[in-house]
């Protein structure tokens, strides 16, 4: 079975996100947070995704686009484990070269 890359982001609307192929990234794991501090409610949308994300796709390469909140990437992560994703890498925006660079955190899940 062919590896496929999935490309999503953390928070709508924070940033136009791009891949470093110039592909726009149109998947996001939350929209418009009302709290931030929802750590539960954060978690339970983050692991619901994750696991119609694992449910749908297999094998996968997770591309996760870091913008938003930090609630909300900490909540991303532990359910990311929870719901058995296999590779997870965060894509952190460099400013000096207009580019996103990998952190492949895949061992750590």
């Amino acid at each position: 079975m062919e590896l496929t890359n999935i490309h999503i982001g953390l928070c709508e609307g924070r940033h136009e996100i791009k891949t470093n192929e110039g592909d726009p990234v149109d998947s996001y794991i939350f929209g418009v947070v009302d709290n931030p501090m929802d750590f539960m409610g954060h978690f339970q949308k983050a692991k619901d995704f994750f696991t119609d994300l694992v449910d749908t796709h297999a094998p996968y390469d997770v591309f996760l686009y870091v913008t938003g909140l930090t609630t909300l990437l900490t909540a991303s992560l532990h359910a990311a484990s929870k719901a058995g994703v296999a590779s997870l890498i965060l894509m952190h925006y460099d400013r000096e070269s207009g580019k996103y660079v990998p952190q492949d955190i895949s061992p750590l899940l």
